[in-house]
């Protein structure tokens, strides 16, 4: 048996696993797992050190950041 990688489209993805089960292939999925925009937009702000917030503790930080 060989064993291949392939990126599939989100919309595709269950049409491609029924296509594949039905030719008998084995399915391990693998899903990238990327950042999404709005992450990589707030790591290079604070990679620049932009809209940094200062806090006491850990605690204080994270009431800061979900308010």
């Amino acid at each position: 048996m060989e064993t291949f990688s392939i990126s599939v489209p989100e919309k595709k993805s269950s049409l491609v696993k029924q296509l594949l089960q039905e030719l008998g292939v084995i399915i391990n999925i693998d899903t990238e797992k990327k950042p999404n925009k709005t992450t990589i937009a707030s790591m290079k702000k604070t990679s620049k050190g932009e809209e940094l917030t200062k806090s006491s503790s850990h605690l204080d930080l994270m009431k800061k950041l979900n308010s």
